[in-house]
């Protein structure tokens, strides 16, 4: 089945649209970017306050403690890293090693059974990494791996 979006007027099969609206993804996209780019202080600022509303704490915890069983030694990995900062054996780097932003970062690791071997990624590239479908999720990959790579070359010696 076919319909025809009120705003660009093409006619396009029912999966190019979003449940029963009668405007296409496409021109849904456009309308949220257009709208993101013009308040974007404003969204960000919702984006912030929401993050700390009861709900979303839950919805954290919840996938947190669901991590810690299903992912071997996830758990020994987050305290030992937690131990190193707070004891001032190891630094948190302020610095994404992706994308350069400086602000809060968090510690990747590539590999659980090296504990202390981590990257330091942004929220936002650390996500991109784990559970981004895009292009730019895809770039983020590569260059872990090629970080990965380097830092593995420099210190195999060791």
């Amino acid at each position: 089945m076919t319909k025809t979006c009120r705003k660009c007027g093409k006619e396009l099969n029912n999966d190019e649209f979003y449940g029963y609206s009668h405007i296409c993804k496409e021109c849904t996209k456009e309308r949220v970017r257009i709208h993101r780019e013009a308040n974007l202080e404003k969204i960000r600022e919702y984006d912030r306050n929401r993050s700390h509303s009861p709900k979303r704490q839950a919805l954290r915890t919840a996938i947190t403690k669901k991590r810690r069983h299903e992912v071997e030694g996830y758990q020994a990995c987050h305290n030992k890293i937690v131990r190193e900062i707070r004891n001032g054996t190891m630094i948190r780097a302020n610095t994404c090693q992706i994308c350069g932003n400086q602000g809060k970062t968090e510690a990747h690791h590539n590999n659980y059974l090296e504990k202390l071997k981590v990257l330091w990624l942004c929220p936002c590239c650390h996500r991109s990494f784990h559970i981004g479908k895009n292009e730019k999720s895809d770039r983020i990959r590569i260059i872990v791996n090629l970080l990965l790579e380097i830092r593995n070359d420099i210190f195999e010696d060791e």
